[in-house]
């Protein structure tokens, strides 16, 4: 366990201060202290634990949260923006040792980060984040924010969908919300693909499924009165979308192929009865554990570059056959290809595969972490592609930081971080 130049890790060395300074007062130092009964709580803020996203979110907080000896504290805001500050603001209160989680909304990171940060609690923030804002803007609490590659999940699934077509026809394809990283960098990906496949066509409208099933059943039947027997395949922005807009294409007897993302277990369920094609994964538990690894990490005083603080992963494809699918896709794609029973077990099957400790520099060393899975970190091309940050949206004034446009020290992290993936336990 790595220890400050006082001797102490950073939570002893604040606990030991706060103790001992009735001058200081518990606003002050608020978060870093713990509980109050000695065991350090990681306090989770989720939407909601109605889907199986959620739910495998919530294994991997908790197996994580054992494996490094924090008491869970997991918190739902049912998308209520002010809800969620004011449970952040709670557990800042309460003197919680870390917060991770996601933010319901872009906008929403800098006031969550800026409670976390003003409060000394070192926090995660995963998939949402504000334009033109950053873990280096906001302070060294805001230990990191990671998301996953929007456009290359969107390109490996878009591409399936094309494959499954044979190469010609034509698809509808429904969105999930307008002006969200994760729909615009999805598009993105869509977009590459079609590059790819001349004879493929999209039929327009694109309609807003808002992420939503029961929104998507209404768009799609939107699309199948306008369009009819010409829709030969469908690209769901989500699992939700996939499947609310299935339900309305079997229930008007159409048998066409179907995509989505997530790999959600409601999308294993129609990916192994044949009725979608694939559907690449969101990577629940990875994305938890992940993230108590590293704000544990960073309590133990283990700190992240600067170049680390934004960074993208890689998730897996989930389909039927990997075998076939490899040599179909060859390697025109990033993303590992996954069979669908092996993948339900792991994710949503008892324990996951992870090993969390080995994920932590605190616990392992800084020559033997692993982070189990692809990731890489953000430059101004990456910020800009996959979260959709626009030059003519950026403040009045605000410069991002110098760290990404540094080619030399991006590549110096992807090369770490290369060399210490090691293990894909879903492999």
């Amino acid at each position: 366990m790595v220890k400050h130049n006082i001797g102490q890790t950073r939570r002893e060395f604040v606990k030991t201060t706060t103790a001992g300074s009735a001058a200081v007062g518990l606003g002050a130092l608020a978060g870093c202290v713990g509980s109050g009964d000695g065991e350090p709580e990681a306090v989770g803020s989720v939407a909601n634990l109605e889907n199986s996203y959620w739910l495998s979110w919530q294994k991997g907080y908790e197996e994580a949260c054992e494996a490094f000896g924090y008491k869970t504290n997991l918190q739902t805001n049912g998308g209520n923006v002010d809800q969620q500050q004011s449970q952040f603001d709670t557990a800042v209160s309460n003197m919680a040792d870390m917060i991770v989680g996601q933010t319901y909304t872009n906008a929403a990171a800098i006031s969550l980060a800026e409670t976390c940060v003003q409060g000394g609690v070192p926090t995660i923030l995963a998939v949402t984040i504000a334009d033109w804002f950053t873990p280096l803007d906001a302070g060294s609490e805001y230990v990191q924010f990671f998301t996953p590659h929007f456009v290359n999940h969107a390109y490996t699934s878009a591409k399936v969908l094309f494959e499954e077509m044979g190469g010609e026809g034509s698809f509808v394809h429904i969105e999930g919300n307008r002006g969200t990283a994760p729909n615009t960098g999805r598009n993105a990906g869509l977009e590459l693909a079609l590059e790819e496949y001349p004879d493929i066509e999209r039929l327009e409208p694109v309609l807003q499924g808002n992420f939503i099933r029961t929104d998507a059943r209404d768009a799609m039947s939107d699309l199948i009165s306008t369009h009819g027997d010409d829709i030969e395949g469908f690209f769901g922005q989500n699992d939700d979308v996939a499947i609310g807009g299935l339900q309305m294409l079997e229930e008007n007897g159409y048998d066409v192929p179907v995509v989505g993302i997530d790999a959600t277990e409601p999308a294993l369920e129609r990916i192994r009865d044949g009725r979608m094609a694939g559907s690449v994964s969101g990577m629940g538990p990875w994305q938890a554990g992940w993230s108590v690894a590293k704000a544990h990490d960073y309590i133990e005083g283990y700190e992240l570059t600067d170049a680390e603080r934004m960074m993208t992963f890689n998730a897996p494809l989930v389909v039927n056959d990997p075998d076939e699918w490899r040599d179909r896709l060859g390697d025109e794609i990033e993303l590992p290809i996954l069979e669908v029973d092996q993948y339900e077990a792991d994710v949503f099957d008892g324990e996951t595969p992870y090993d969390w400790e080995q994920m932590s520099k605190a616990e392992v060393g800084e020559d033997a972490w692993d982070p189990q899975i692809g990731m890489s970190p953000m430059g101004r091309g990456d910020i800009e592609e996959v979260l959709d940050w626009a030059e003519d949206d950026k403040p009045d004034g605000y410069s991002l930081p110098g760290v990404y446009d540094d080619n030399d020290e991006l590549s110096t992290v992807q090369a770490t971080y290369d060399e210490r993936f090691n293990s894909d336990p879903l492999q």
